[in-house]
């Protein structure tokens, strides 16, 4: 079992946490509704705390789930309804629940129209695409990158004013369009870690976030379409956290949605070597990795590369929008070999629209010769393909969990253990698919999924009371004459900007 630390010894072992004066200052709650590993570890969630702790008429402390059982914050245990604003950072469907848990564990009314007390707001990238299941539960949503909209939304609530027509701001109770808010200029606005801590789950790293969005058009991906256009920092603006990033930790995680296609890879990952760091690209394209950045890569003693083929076939994976060959895929991994990098995760969703049977038996027969022709230590791991909202493929159906469950065992099957192989689960991948899509229908149940233990079995019977049918959510072909839930949400003029 995982040990969970107490507040002390969480506080006790990190560095870069904000714990000051609250008389004087509005008191803001930011929580992450999973574990304190899992939320410290995310670049969104430590910048939310940054900006607002810039500010002096605001103290900003934390709560995760795992140390907000009794619904206090971590910095200075104060409970959550004495705190003026509850703010959460969102990133994941299936921590829904946990949103109405922690209200529930601090005595909040969950419900915004019966609440007297806090103000709750949310944001995160769940919220950012489609917020309707939990927006009976919110007094406000921060819709899209909330650098330059989160200021004013604070400076409204502080105000007593109502913050509805702020731009990227949704307000459930007046529903209205929004558009989803854009950074535009992203060296303006860096994003890295700001409290370091063992206990996350980078807790060896400075985590720095080199770009946002993704140049490519894959049709299953958020990042791609609700994060467009690609948008890179500038090398010269990222040094300075760089440099004092490297006094805490030496490892450097670059993080975005396609780090090795950032115009200055190379001479970001030379002046991290110079500095005495070890840069750590968290994602890359076979056809990106040319034999200098596997070298700069070595040298900083990186010994395993993730590549994300998607499919086992390059005509579903062409399909999907996909650019990668089996040729490039092996080309890189040979590549990495000869610089000393020897091991190489592989990331494949099943279920994919179009998807064969053919299909799904190449992902472990790709694997497989990809270790024995290249020599390399090859894992991999899989997960369902869920419908996103705001992807091209919103309104496709989502494979039944039954036929997911028996694709991922047939790849456990084919490979009997010769390779290392993880996958998600397909019945919480069903479930994911079913908030992914839902509307305000679906907040009586997760009020009883928060109360009862969290278990598949919780989930039927929640929704089962309720009346609710998941399928209707996730398995369901969306015509394209059915107007969708998220539609109020609009996407902002595309323009590039790099620098």
């Amino acid at each position: 079992m995982k040990k969970i630390y107490s507040r002390v010894e969480l506080l006790a072992d990190e560095t870069g946490a904000v714990c000051r004066e609250a008389v004087g200052r509005v008191r803001v709650a930011l929580c992450y509704p999973n574990s304190y590993a899992v939320g410290m570890a995310n670049l969104g969630f430590q910048t939310i705390y940054r900006l607002l702790n810039e500010r002096d008429d605001v103290v900003c402390e934390r709560v995760f789930l795992d140390t907000g059982a009794s619904g206090r914050t971590l910095e200075s245990d104060t409970p959550l309804g004495e705190m003026e604003i509850i703010a959460f950072s969102i990133s994941f469907e299936l921590d829904y629940p946990n949103v109405l848990r922690m209200l529930l564990a601090a005595g909040i009314t969950p419900y915004a129209a019966e609440r007297y007390g806090p103000t709750v707001i949310a944001g995160g990238a769940t919220m950012s695409y489609n917020p309707e299941p939990l927006a009976p539960f919110l007094d406000a949503v921060l819709v899209g990158e909330a650098e330059e909209t989160l200021g004013p939304l604070i400076d409204a609530l502080i105000a007593g004013e109502s913050p509805a027509g702020l731009p990227g701001v949704y307000v459930p109770a007046a529903p209205g369009s929004v558009t989803r808010q854009r950074v535009d200029d992203l060296s303006a606005y860096q994003a890295y870690t700001q409290v370091y801590s063992s206990h996350s789950e980078f807790g060896n790293m400075t985590l720095i976030e080199i770009g946002r969005g993704c140049p490519y058009g894959c049709r299953f991906c958020v990042a791609s379409h609700c994060y467009r256009p690609a948008r890179w920092r500038s090398m010269e603006s990222m040094l300075p956290i760089i440099q004092n990033g490297l006094l805490q930790r030496k490892r450097v995680g670059l993080i975005g949605a396609s780090v090795t296609d950032h115009p200055q890879i190379i001479p970001l990952c030379e002046e991290i070597l110079r500095l005495g760091g070890e840069p750590s690209p968290a994602s890359m394209r076979a056809d990106a990795l040319t034999p200098e950045l596997l070298a700069l890569l070595a040298r900083g003693g990186t010994r395993s590369i993730t590549l994300a083929p998607e499919t086992g076939r390059e005509e579903l994976r062409r399909s999907v929008g996909k650019h990668m060959t089996d040729e490039s895929l092996f080309a890189a991994v040979l590549r990495a070999r000869a610089v000393g990098i020897n091991h190489v995760k592989l990331y494949f969703i099943i279920g994919l629209p179009g998807e064969m049977e053919e299909d799904v038996a190449a992902i472990p027969a790709l694997a497989l010769r990809l270790a024995k022709e290249t020599g390399a230590r090859v894992s991999l791991g899989c997960s369902a393909f869920v419908p996103k909202p705001g992807t091209p493929f919103a309104r496709m159906p989502m494979a039944a969990e039954k036929e997911n469950r028996r694709k991922l065992e047939s790849i456990t099957r084919a490979l009997r253990g010769r390779l290392d192989y993880t996958h998600e689960s397909a019945r919480w991948a069903a479930w994911q698919g079913v908030l992914a899509r839902g509307d305000r229908s679906l907040a009586p149940a997760l009020l009883d999924i928060a109360a009862a233990l969290d278990t598949p079995a919780a989930w039927r019977t929640a929704f089962r009371a309720h009346g609710i049918n998941p399928a209707q959510f996730s398995t369901r072909d969306l015509p394209a004459a059915e107007a969708l839930v998220w539609d109020f949400i609009n996407t902002p003029t595309n323009k590039s900007s790099i620098g």
